[in-house]
């Protein structure tokens, strides 16, 4: 049970419930409640480290807004970023900048681990005033990209009321010339629904609307807009009507809605349609694909997993990709009967371009599915070392680093190179690339490490060392004073300390615990049942186990308290009760058997009772603190069934949860067992009920 809402008093009128109200309040201001509820969701997240071109000139974007689920950023004056992203596939990195129309790459994220990607941002191609009321068209200079937005056809994606007029941007996307600025990639899925099918693309272009205030908007239900999607194309021979598809940001992937047919002439053709939504749009087709089937070694002739292949069209606008599997297998599409090139790419780790880094093969055309004869093989890189620096350690601590290697071919061997500062003291490096070991001495060294690939490729890199004494904070005892005991009462209290090293153990140094009681050295909790009332001064030590070793002390007393009653107790005396309810007849004179005393941590809790039964009861609270004999609450309570007056009247020593009066004039006698009053003003929170003033001395065993 909670002992926060366990009754402190057993007594069974509605009297003593009464009084109980105010030692509750004060039990619950150092009581904190439990809540029960679910552990958080932990998303498994990796890194996205890149750049942010524009298409136009390769000049870096500074201030781009780049977003994912998991983190959000801004680039730096390089076009550099990087940002947390959630593990997957094909997780949505959004890119946002003024004057650019906004980009979402697609990034194959691994937990733990980086991913390049590279980022070309497509220069909006127009951006023209419409009025909301009238609609209008809006066209890109020298392209047949057209959108014609209905009137009244436009409302704010947030709800509300539209503005008079509104931007409307449009900006065409060419796929046959930078198949990588297509949002998403070349992956969509059809208005039957089902799996994620690889796209064949005739052309694509974004529309974004936003009024002055920079508030999104769509088209209103019901409306449809028309569009002019420019054709480009590798394809000879292009449909004549296209399936539209609209880009669903948050998946990824491409949305069949609606069908657009061409039209116009020479460099001049463009699918035209009607569309539902303002987004990115594409004209698509379904590929209808066969499968690559290969394998992708290193230049040792070993498997090469989680490598990206790719396909992508001779005569035909389309991509298409896949991670080999552990054996270093994969099987991409490509579309049937045509002729595709197929190699091994990489995001360049310095200047974030896609580069090949394997042999590139020419495929199909093929009407099935092709196996290819021989493995790609993955060019190495430039051996490099790519552990930036060496964390420092501290004497007496177990140290350990593994360097990491890249490039080259692997099968990598560590060593200092010659002439290069020995490692600190304790510690060494073994071929494998582990500095291990525990620091014996304080030292700041600076190596210079040496790695050789297997193909005899060697590189070096030099780094710093810092050995430090250990930090370790003085250990203290926290904890200032021990709970009160009653004889034959179940006791305990735990002690705490902060700093030092390692486990700590508890003993006692000077003086005795109470008859009864024990002392667990390992957690340092005192428990028993006293057995003997008294006053018991003691010192406690505490010991941790480093090296060296400290200790920190502390005296502290434990007063054991004779055991309390429930009835039959030895109390009396006579209060006075000024500007009380009539009902209380100016007095309150204590029933003897109603007399109770009880511990509850560090206080006393004394009980008296004056009672007519059934008609009457005025319950009188004292709180004492043991350590101190210092009085933190008084409440008097009454509850009188014949006139219906009521009330409880408090005194407190410290702020209360509710208003409450400082207590004065009150005088404790723990060894006479009296409790005096002089003067002492009791109120009430509840209503305009006056205040009241106690006089006199009420009797307690002593305590």
């Amino acid at each position: 049970m909670n002992v926060c809402s366990e009754r402190v008093w057993k007594h069974r009128s509605r009297w003593g419930r009464v009084a109980l109200a105010g030692l509750l309040c004060l039990q619950l201001a150092a009581c904190g409640g439990t809540e029960n509820g679910s552990a958080p969701i932990v998303q498994s997240v990796g890194t996205v480290t890149g750049q942010v071109v524009s298409l136009a000139n390769d000049a870096p974007v500074s201030g781009a807004a780049v977003k994912t689920e998991t983190g959000t950023t801004t680039t730096a004056a390089d076009g550099k970023f990087t940002i947390s992203a959630p593990v997957g596939d094909r997780t949505v990195v959004r890119v946002e900048a003024s004057g650019f129309a906004e980009a979402f790459p697609i990034a194959r994220v691994t937990a733990g681990q980086t991913t390049n990607l590279g980022v070309k941002l497509v220069p909006i191609g127009v951006t023209e005033t419409v009025s909301v009321t009238s609609g209008g068209t809006v066209s890109v200079p020298n392209s047949p990209a057209r959108v014609t937005i209905p009137a009244n056809g436009l409302v704010p994606v947030a709800g509300g009321t539209p503005a008079g007029s509104v931007n409307v941007s449009l900006t065409p996307i060419n796929p046959a010339e930078e198949p990588r600025v297509m949002p998403g990639g070349f992956n969509g899925i059809a208005a039957g629904g089902g799996s994620v099918q690889p796209l064949e693309s005739g052309g694509a272009m974004q529309i974004d609307v936003r009024d002055s205030a920079g508030a999104r908007y769509t088209l209103a239900p019901g409306t449809t807009a028309t569009i002019r999607i420019p054709l480009r194309t590798q394809s000879a021979n292009p449909p004549a009507t296209m399936p539209l598809w609209f880009f669903d940001d948050t998946a990824g992937v491409w949305r069949e809605d609606g069908t657009a047919t061409l039209q116009g002439t020479g460099a001049n053709r463009y699918y035209e349609g009607p569309v539902t939504r303002v987004t990115y749009w594409n004209a698509d087709l379904v590929l209808d694909s066969i499968v690559v089937n290969g394998c992708v070694k290193d230049a040792n002739g070993q498997p090469v997993a989680n490598a990206l292949v790719q396909t992508e069209g001779i005569g035909y606008t389309g991509m298409a990709m896949d991670a080999t599997a552990a054996d270093g297998t994969f099987s991409v599409a490509m579309r049937k009967s045509s002729r595709a090139k197929l190699g091994l790419f990489e995001f360049d780790a310095q200047t974030f371009n896609l580069v090949p880094v394997s042999n590139t093969v020419n495929v199909g055309p093929s009407a099935t599915d092709i196996t290819l004869p021989n493995c790609l093989v993955k060019q190495p890189g430039q051996l490099a070392i790519t552990t930036t620096a060496l964390p420092n350690g501290t004497i007496g601590v177990a140290y350990n680093q593994t360097l990491v290697a890249a490039g080259g071919v692997p099968g990598y061997v560590w060593s200092l190179t010659t002439g290069s500062n020995s490692l600190p003291d304790g510690v060494s490096l073994n071929p494998a690339g582990v500095i291990s070991g525990t620091p014996t001495a304080a030292a700041t060294t600076t190596i210079t490490v040496k790695v050789t690939d297997s193909a005899g490729g060697t590189t070096r890199k030099e780094f710093t060392v810092a050995i430090t004494a250990p930090n370790v904070q003085p250990l203290l005892i926290i904890t200032n004073t021990l709970s009160s005991g009653m004889v034959g009462t179940a006791y305990n209290d735990i002690l705490g300390a902060t700093g030092g090293t390692g486990d700590k153990t508890w003993s006692i140094s000077a003086g005795t615990l109470p008859v009864g009681l024990s002392l667990d050295t390992a957690t340092g909790t005192i428990t028993g049942a006293p057995t003997t009332a008294g006053t018991f001064p003691f010192t406690l030590r505490v010991q941790d186990s480093g090296t060296p070793q400290q200790s920190a002390e502390r005296q502290f007393t434990i007063v054991i308290l004779p055991s309390g009653g429930g009835g039959g107790g030895t109390g009396g005396g006579q209060l006075t009760v000024s500007n009380a309810p009539a009902s209380v007849g100016g007095t309150f004179v204590p029933d003897p058997t109603f007399n109770d005393i009880r511990v509850r941590g560090n206080s006393i809790l004394l009980y008296a009772l004056e009672v007519d039964f059934p008609r009457h009861g005025e319950p009188l609270n004292v709180s004492v603190e043991a350590s101190t004999g210092q009085v933190s609450f008084v409440g008097f309570g009454l509850d009188d069934d014949v006139t219906g007056d009521e009330g409880l009247w408090t005194c407190f020593s410290q702020a209360p949860l509710i208003p409450g009066t400082a207590c004065s004039g009150v005088t404790v006698n723990r060894s006479a067992g009296t409790v005096t009053f002089l003067n002492t003003v009791l109120t009430t929170p509840f209503g305009n009920i006056p205040s009241i003033t106690l006089n006199g001395t009420v009797t307690f065993s002593p305590f």
